[in-house]
Parts: C-alpha cells; structure tokens; sequence
C-alpha cells in the first residue's frame, strides 16, 4: 500500500538516513546538523512509502516575499532501486496540494537536472552564478557591522520590492546559526563564508572588492547583476525553478533552502 505523508519523529533517522545514502553524505557527521537545524520540523519532512519502507523524501522550508507566502523545497531523493518509476513525481504533486491548502500557494528548488520538476509544472526562472571577484589591491580589512545594523539595513532593502525575500524572526535565527562574518562596505555590507560571498547589498558600481585574495561570488545572476559584482571566470551552478511564483525572486544564497 503507497502513502504519502509528512513524517512522524521516530521515523526522523530513517528519512536522514535516505538522503546519506543517496547524496553520499556521512550519518553520523550529518545527524547533529540535521536536528540542530533551526528549521528542523517533522511537519515539513515529506516521504512517500511503500508499506512500512521509506521510498522517496523531500523537505519544504517556509519563505515569505512581499506578494505572499511560499515554500522552498530541497533533498529531493528516491532510493536507487525505485527510481524512473515516478515515485519523486507524485511526492511532489502531493506536497504542491497541501502547502497550497497551508496558503503557500508558490514554490522554489534548485536544480541541477530539471525536467522532473518541468513535469510538475516547474518552469526556470533564474541561474545560480559562482566567480573570481575582482580585488581592490592593498586594501585594509572592513571593520565588522554590528548584526542590528546589518538587520536593519537588510529588511530596508528587502521592503523596497515586492520580489524580494522577507526575513521574520525564525528567518534570522536561521541566518545566524551559520558562521559569517560580516564587514560595512560603503553604505551596506558583504557577508563572507570561508573565501566565498553569498550576500552582499550596497548602492553604487564597484570595479573592485576590498576581500581576501582568492575570494569568489555565489548568488543568483538576477541578483548579481543588479548589484554590479565584479566577477571574472564565472561558471554556472544551478537552476532556480519556481512553481505559481507571480515575479522574478530576489534573494541570497544566505538563504539557500
């Protein structure tokens, strides 16, 4: 008998368990991460099964923009021996219906392979870009931001477009769980993660960064180039693919679900 259905919490390791095996990640490396997460939340841990064996799991993560809720999906994984046989697609039209009876009526994943979501409706609506920052020779180290300035200026930015992504308390909390550090840049900041920048907001058009030789840019083209980052061996990463979403989303990848 198939079902399809939100997890309960002593079915927690077997649904992590699944996606170790089919992302070859290390289990016992991955579990504190994964109940530790600030948004770990069986109600969000969807699988379908086949008696009492786990098939195919997915995890939907709340967002919120100006035009309305919506919900991220990630870990999309089916069990080598039941794949092509259209497990990941019907978990997929099942968990669209109910968040959409939940009022998060659009959806957003990144894909590296797309045509099993264009089969439930999904259409390519952005490119995730990685590149070689230009660097601002000799440049002094920014001084730090305090975090309630950095909020401040961040939800500023984010209520100015209906697009963009909307932080709310468990947002943040999320946000800060990561490790970065965040320095002023000019009127805003930059937000670096071990050599790498996934968030950055300032007015202006800068030729060059004043960051660590070395240091590269992820984010979204859309946001990228509305940003002016200076990029240089820029190669493509994902696709950003949206379901019933009404505009062009702007976020970081400091929000990546």
């Amino acid at each position: 008998m198939t079902a399809i259905r939100t997890i309960r919490p002593d079915e927690a390791e077997a649904f992590l368990q699944v996606l170790c095996d089919v992302f070859g990640l290390d289990f016992n490396r991955a579990y504190d991460l994964y109940f530790q997460e600030p948004y770990f939340d069986v109600n969000r841990k969807w699988a379908i099964f086949e008696g009492s064996e786990m098939i195919s799991v997915l995890t939907t993560t709340p967002l919120k923009f100006g035009w309305g809720d919506a919900v991220g999906i990630a870990g999309v994984a089916t069990k080598e021996k039941f794949r092509n046989e259209g497990y990941a697609k019907r978990l997929l039209l099942k968990v669209l219906s109910e968040h959409k009876k939940r009022g998060e009526e659009a959806a957003l994943l990144f894909a590296t392979q797309t045509k099993l979501y264009e089969n439930v409706g999904f259409e390519g609506l952005d490119r995730v870009v990685r590149g070689e920052l230009y660097i601002e020779p000799d440049s002094a180290p920014n001084e730090g931001i305090p975090i309630e300035r950095l909020e401040d200026l961040y939800d500023k930015w984010s209520f100015g477009h209906r697009d963009r992504l909307r932080r709310d308390e468990q947002r943040w909390k999320y946000w800060k769980w990561h490790f970065r550090q965040c320095a002023q840049y000019r009127d805003g900041y930059l937000c670096f993660e071990n050599g790498m920048l996934r968030e950055a907001l300032y007015t202006g058009h800068a030729e060059r960064w004043p960051v660590p030789e070395g240091s590269q840019w992820m984010g979204l083209s859309y946001m990228t180039d509305q940003l002016n980052i200076p990029l240089r061996n820029v190669t493509e990463e994902t696709i950003l693919m949206g379901y019933n979403v009404p505009g062009q989303p702007q976020m970081f990848l400091t929000d990546q679900f």
